[in-house]
């Protein structure tokens, strides 16, 4: 059976901060069995920071995917950086600019002179003033009941619609929310009943009916300030998020358990602190673990029973998956993930970063490195777009993820390497728009430091000292890949980088 494409339905903020540290994930060439993720991003805050943020990291990392494997085999190249292809965002997102007010999108005022008293009636005795009146344009600020009534609307969209067209036998879905706001609460149980809605008019309904779904579900994992909330400046109160999980995990408990084939819980009572932004341009939250664990059960769902098809192959119907750590520390580094392949990948990956930020554009000015002319690369290919975009996703995107996971603000930090060597930090920390790229400064002796519990081999000696020779290691490996006769440069120089520091770490790191 050929692999299957995966939708991923990424809902709200947390949805779309976890959809880009898949993307983080996928970039170190951790394998995913699927033939292509569609991500869908439901938001009713269009102009929300976080999704515009994951917009921008998908859009680098598929010019990256484009340059080197377009046209490329799925079989071949399997592991390497940047291999699965991720299309661009969907956006099923409503504008709430496009209702106003939850009182304004269902006419309100209008209902009793319509004939509808008695629904008016219901309506007050569900909704309080200050949800009638609640602006929709930032989202629902933790109220899913809101949310209930608003994305019904998503169903209707033209993108909706095109995903039910497209949809292919065998294909999965999952579903990305948290479970103690607005927009993920109301959106899960929503999406859901629809896919297995079997009275349902949608394209390729039994495809659909019958795909195997799973889903995460995001518990509390940050709180913000309960201050905004009491002064008025701010709807939202995560004083609530606890009461607002467990009801939604008993309603989840009698209501979807049927519907759902895989579901992973996440959540961590060591929370992070964040701004209390109402949403917009300025609810740009840092990468958090959670959001990396979250995403990680992504590529675990497509590996749970892979030969399965639809439901009817599935060995047991539905199946909880929880996430944890065995020690309660306060600082996660590499051996937490517990797969030595997934910490192969980070470790090739970040040295990868660290070369494409450092060092590779001073050696492809170099007229007499041996690996540039080996490849016969262009005099000025340090300026061309697939350069400038490898660059871009290393300073702009990765090491900026990484630094937002070790953020003071977490009271449970992932620091899988030393960052003191990013130089402008404090530009970081004040840049909202996310358009400052990271300034590194990394020296040879930085190399075997690089990586936090895991020790590089060091052969050193008083009279030489033992460096990571990344340009020798890469051309020593040229001749062989320009008699592979690759369709293009772009894929050469990726292949070179993949090889490269793959036997840099396997010589310089026990695992």
């Amino acid at each position: 059976m050929s692999k299957s494409k995966l939708y991923l339905f990424a809902i709200g903020g947390t949805g779309s901060r976890v959809l880009n540290s898949l993307t983080m994930l996928l970039a170190t060439g951790m394998k995913m069995n699927t033939e292509k993720i569609i991500p869908m991003i439901i938001d009713t805050d269009i102009n929300n920071g976080d999704v515009e943020k994951c917009r921008n990291t998908i859009k680098t990392y598929n010019n990256i995917h484009k340059a080197i494997f377009d046209g490329v085999p799925e079989e071949e190249s399997q592991g390497h950086f940047f291999r699965t292809q991720i299309m661009p965002p969907k956006e099923l997102n409503i504008s709430g600019t496009d209702y106003g007010t939850l009182r304004e999108m269902i006419d309100y005022n209008a209902l009793g002179s319509k004939g509808f008293g008695k629904t008016k009636g219901l309506f007050d005795l569900l909704y309080s003033n200050r949800n009638k009146d609640m602006p929709l344009e930032k989202g629902f600020l933790g109220n899913p009941n809101v949310g209930n009534v608003v994305l019904k609307n998503v169903v209707e969209s033209s993108e909706f619609k095109e995903f039910t067209q497209d949809f292919k036998e065998n294909d999965r879905i999952f579903v990305i929310s948290s479970i103690f706001g607005g927009t993920g609460a109301a959106g899960f149980p929503l999406l859901m009943n629809v896919f297995r809605d079997e009275t349902s008019g949608m394209n390729n309904k039994s495809f659909i009916n019958n795909a195997i779904i799973g889903g995460v579900s995001v518990l509390p994992y940050f709180q913000v300030d309960v201050e905004k909330f009491n002064s008025g400046e701010s709807a939202i109160n995560s004083s609530t998020f606890i009461t607002k999980t467990k009801a939604a995990l008993s309603y989840y408990n009698r209501n979807l358990k049927q519907l759902v084939n895989a579901m992973f819980y996440v959540g961590d009572t060591r929370q992070s602190n964040y701004e209390n932004f109402d949403g917009g341009l300025e609810q740009k939250n840092p990468a958090n673990f959670i959001e990396l664990t979250a995403a990680s059960s992504i590529v675990e769902f497509m590996d749970y029973e892979p030969n399965a098809g639809t439901i009817e192959d599935l060995a047991q119907s539905t199946k909880f998956f929880e996430y944890g750590i065995t020690t309660d520390t306060g600082t996660l580094h590499l051996k937490h993930l517990r797969n030595d392949e997934n910490i192969k990948r980070f470790l090739c990956f970040h040295h990868y970063n660290i070369y494409v930020s450092n060092f590779m554009a001073l050696a492809l000015k170099n007229d007499k490195l041996a690996w540039r002319n080996e490849l016969k690369l262009a005099n000025n290919y340090e300026k061309q777009r697939f350069y400038g975009d490898m660059a871009s996703f290393a300073s702009r995107y990765y090491f900026r993820w990484l630094y937002e996971l070790s953020a003071d603000r977490h009271d449970r930090k992932f620091l899988p390497f030393d960052l003191s060597i990013i130089r402008n930090k404090t530009d970081l920390d004040k840049d909202i728009c996310g358009a400052q790229m990271a300034k590194l400064i990394v020296d040879e002796k930085k190399l075997f430091t690089l990586v936090t519990a895991i020790p590089a081999k060091d052969s050193s000696n008083f009279f030489f000292k033992d460096r990571i020779k990344y340009d020798e290691e890469f051309s020593k490996i040229s001749k062989d890949l320009i008699a592979n006769q690759y369709s293009n440069k772009e894929r050469t120089v990726s292949e070179m980088l993949n090889l490269g520091i793959s036997k840099i770490i396997d010589e310089r790191f026990s695992l």
